[in-house]
């Protein structure tokens, strides 16, 4: 990817307003995250979850930023059990 697209979506993550301060989220949310993630803290998913109601926060602590890389099939059992439970 060039250098000048990764400086538009740098400024993009740092300019945007978070979902929940951009209104309310409503709809069921499942929120995954790297334990290792050096780009996005855990607390900053833990004040999200927080802010979402009913959402839930699972935390895989051997992947990094990109857990859907690194974990295809946990990411994809782990998402359908929740849509599953939703009823």
């Amino acid at each position: 990817m060039p250098a000048h697209a990764w400086k538009k979506i740098l400024a993009g993550l740092t300019s945007a307003a978070p979902p929940t301060e951009a209104g309310a989220v409503r709809a069921p949310t499942l929120i995954i995250y790297g334990g290792r993630d050096d780009l996005l803290p855990l607390q900053d998913q833990e004040v999200l979850a927080a802010r979402i109601p009913g959402a839930v926060l699972k935390v895989y602590p051997d992947a990094g930023h990109l857990v859907l890389w690194e974990h295809p099939d946990r990411v994809a059992a782990d998402a359908t059990a929740f849509l599953r439970a939703l009823g």
